[in-house]
């Protein structure tokens, strides 16, 4: 009588292990196409009842339970989930850099005729035609629309270049800027990050382990910490209950349940000032700065320039987007070239329309020569004058745009005084020395030619995109061939589901068909006993 009744209770007991079993394949085969979900396997173990074994061979047969569910295995790699996290980490570092460059080749692109080395060529193409058409005005006014034309988009790709740092990183000073940049924007999402981490963690902390909501809720965790890793690359300390701790730079960020560190940022200006520093002069950095800050105390800082910490995922790609290549491009690097490009454009022609010896032609009476003066600049800066002139502020000395102003352009040279002729108007020895500029070296753009120069800017450009997108490209390549073998030991196979599934129906059959025996046995016995 007590082995019937143990084998119903194992019997019993099979049925509802199997169903467990068959809800787990449920659960797998309901979530195959859910990202990020690891399937998982019931194990299952030998259910032992207490009490003493002996010798007794029927002793020993009563102490048996039947079966239990030991656990439910998760199935994932924690090895190759931090290895792709890493690896996905530096490859979105490469894709916010990639993107930027992408941007700067755009704001440079020249393949339309409407950039800078268009502008350059007709310029010195107005000024060949100025140079076989001295003493008219005609060829002096289109000299003069085309030099404006070039200042005109150099001030334009000056405000675009600053506009494109300003986008990433704002601009060093403001706050307004600053709040309204991509990095912004991604510090915060960051954060955010760190507080859902450490709902998981104080979720896991209370969850036993090897259970379907334990293993629910590490497919949360990694989710997490995949998102994570797309903005700031970090390490991380796992617990037995599955709960992590996570450090950027070796600075701890969570700590189980609690956020010991958060991410904050300001403008370069407002560190720098905070810190004795004069900006820009003595500022060598980005132009916003990171750091981390503890939360609970009211975001004391633990770590005031965090900017070398990071140095992948987008935050990273953002922080040191000229850091992939020897070149140094990025929007700043490019705009100090047209800064030098301007400035040198200016000395040169300024310096040529100028010089002693040099002539215009007299606008009261265009057959007759006058010596130029020093106030015949061609081009000026912001304050009018020949100094500090960039790209952003490089324009046409506004004396050349009145009525009679394309007169101020010095047409004539002689380089010995006494040799000078009033009458001499078709002397146009002036023009012709600024047009063999056009093949001229120039020390302050490294021993290149202007037109040189900037074709040497958009080949820097042009090599570091080719250069990165060739990184990016294998970059891509490796995580997803990890993701891959992520999803091999991870995803969800029907056809071992159904296989499963056969099995523990099959299961389930004969435990019931166990029960049904061992109750019909009972029956039976007490119908006896009656």
């Amino acid at each position: 009588m007590v082995s019937l009744f143990s084998s119903l209770n194992i019997a019993s007991n099979a049925l509802s292990v199997n169903e467990s079993a068959i809800s787990v394949v449920s659960h797998n085969i309901a979530n195959m196409n859910t990202e990020g979900y690891s399937k998982q396997k019931v194990n299952l173990a030998t259910r032992n009842i207490a009490g003493s074994i002996g010798d007794n061979v029927e002793n020993q047969i009563r102490t048996n339970g039947g079966v239990m569910i030991a656990n439910v295995k998760r199935y994932t790699d924690e090895y190759l989930n931090n290895y792709y996290r890493d690896q996905n980490s530096i490859l979105k570092g490469y894709e916010q850099q990639l993107g930027n460059l992408d941007d700067l080749a755009e704001i440079l692109n020249d393949l339309e005729g409407t950039g800078i080395d268009a502008a350059l060529s007709d310029f010195y193409e107005a000024l060949n035609n100025l140079n076989e058409y001295p003493a008219s005005s005609t060829a002096r006014i289109n000299f003069i629309e085309t030099a404006e034309t070039l200042t005109s988009i150099m001030n334009s790709k000056s405000i675009e270049l600053e506009k494109l740092t300003g986008n990433i990183l704002g601009d060093g000073s403001s706050q307004e800027a600053l709040e309204n940049s991509k990095i912004y924007a991604e510090y915060q999402a960051f954060n955010n990050k760190l507080d859902e981490l450490a709902e998981i963690n104080r979720a896991l902390q209370i969850t036993q382990t090897g259970t379907l909501e334990a293993n629910n809720l590490l497919d949360k965790r990694d989710m997490i910490l995949k998102d994570l890793s797309d903005f700031v690359d970090f390490s991380i300390n796992e617990k037995r209950n599955g709960s992590v701790d996570l450090y950027v730079g070796g600075t701890v960020l969570v700590k189980g349940a609690t956020v010991m560190g958060e991410l904050d940022i300001q403008t370069a200006k407002s560190y720098c000032d905070e810190n004795g520093i004069i900006y820009p002069d003595d500022w060598d950095g980005q132009a916003a700065v990171i750091s981390i800050v503890d939360p609970s105390q009211d975001n004391k800082v633990i770590i005031a320039n965090a900017n070398e910490m990071i140095q992948h995922g987008s935050i990273g790609g953002m922080l040191h987007s000229a850091d992939v290549t020897d070149e140094n491009v990025n929007p700043g690097t490019v705009l100090d070239n047209l800064n030098t490009l301007a400035q040198t454009l200016a000395n040169i022609f300024n310096d040529l329309n100028t010089r002693e010896g040099a002539f215009c032609i007299n606008p009261n009476d265009t057959n007759k020569l006058i010596a130029t003066n020093e106030d015949n600049l061609i081009f000026v800066g912001a304050d009018g004058t020949g100094d500090g002139v960039t790209a952003g502020n490089i324009t046409i000395n506004a004396d050349l745009l009145t009525d009679d102003g394309c007169w101020n352009l010095s047409c004539a040279y002689f380089d010995d005084i006494a040799n000078f002729d009033e009458n001499a108007v078709g002397n146009a020895q002036n023009v012709a020395d600024m047009l063999g500029t056009r093949s001229q070296k120039q020390p302050d753009l490294n021993g290149m030619s202007l037109e040189d120069y900037y074709t040497s800017i958009l080949g820097k450009v042009a090599s570091a995109g080719n250069s990165l997108q060739t990184i990016y490209d294998t970059q891509s390549d490796v995580v997803d061939a990890l993701h891959n073998q992520l999803l091999g030991v991870s995803s969800v196979d029907l056809n071992e589901e159904l296989v499963d599934l056969v099995k523990y129906q099959t299961a389930y059959s004969a435990a019931a068909q166990v029960f049904n025996t061992c109750n019909s046995c009972l029956d039976t016995l007490m119908s006896l006993g009656g």
